[in-house]
């Protein structure tokens, strides 16, 4: 079983709301959680649904094929997202107003 993420998205950006700098591996694991914020904001669907965003685990050393299902929380202000094959799972919050935010939701 996969742990569970819980991100803040603004975590990662500078006072100018570009991305602030940091090693590669933190800055790939940045453009995934934001993939999935890009995909959700730019449908208008509340339900859970694929992203198109492929799971980033390599559980036992192979990669997982799974696509990212998510969906917004009650509040809208939070995504929950799980690969439904690894059981990868979290939740993005800050993510509104920031460059992966595609603003078709207000």
């Amino acid at each position: 079983m996969a742990d569970t993420w819980v991100t803040d998205m603004r975590h990662f950006l500078d006072e100018t709301g570009s991305l602030s700098e940091m090693p590669n591996q933190a800055l790939n694991l940045v453009l995934y959680f934001g993939s999935i914020v890009a995909w959700m904001t730019s449908v208008r669907d509340d339900t859970m649904q694929p992203t198109n965003v492929t799971c980033r685990r390599s559980p036992k050393r192979r990669r997982c094929v799974g696509e990212i299902c998510a969906s917004f929380e009650d509040d809208s202000s939070s995504i929950a997202w799980f690969c439904p094959l690894c059981g990868d799972n979290g939740f993005i919050r800050g993510w509104e107003e920031t460059l992966w935010d595609r603003g078709v939701r207000k």
